[in-house]
């Protein structure tokens, strides 16, 4: 009796039944640029179905995709479009906006080229009693001595 019912009894499959996906959607919608949420609510399937089951389809639409834009980046850098000129250089050639400026040198050449060749900067004869113009402080010896009192609060 024991064998009539195992005999009778049919396995069944354990969770859910699987369901096929179109490999070729999969990869269009890839290289599409589509996230694997987009695709995974297209299809009715989770998220990690699609990880688990059909990464490397996805990885190659993206790859097609990648090429595509590179061809166009190409195709229109070739016909003179600068800022994409500008991208692809700094991206594939290593060029960058970058200014530097060499201050190695002597003080003086340096603040000539800046436009302050009156200037009286790093001279001896400078004046250390002349009032700045722009906040009329005194900046003689006497006066920062009187102004930094120790205890004092200056006016």
């Amino acid at each position: 009796m024991l064998k009539e019912k195992k005999e009778k009894s049919v396995k069944r499959p354990v969770g859910r039944p699987k369901k096929a996906l179109d490999v070729k959607q999969i990869e269009m919608l890839a290289g599409f640029g589509c996230t694997l949420f987009e695709m995974a609510e297209f299809f009715s399937v989770d998220e990690s179905t699609l990880r688990k089951n059909y990464s490397d389809v996805i990885k190659k639409g993206k790859q097609g995709l990648k090429l595509r834009l590179r061809q166009l980046q190409l195709k229109f850098a070739s016909q003179g479009s600068v800022p994409l000129l500008i991208f692809l250089g700094k991206n594939f050639l290593g060029q960058t906006d970058k200014q530097q400026v060499d201050m190695t040198g002597n003080l003086e050449t340096v603040l000539r080229e800046c436009g302050f060749e009156e200037s009286d900067i790093g001279k001896k004869d400078t004046k250390p009693d002349k009032i700045l113009e722009t906040d009329g402080l005194r900046t003689d010896e006497e006066s920062v001595r009187r102004a930094f009192v120790p205890g004092e609060i200056p006016n």
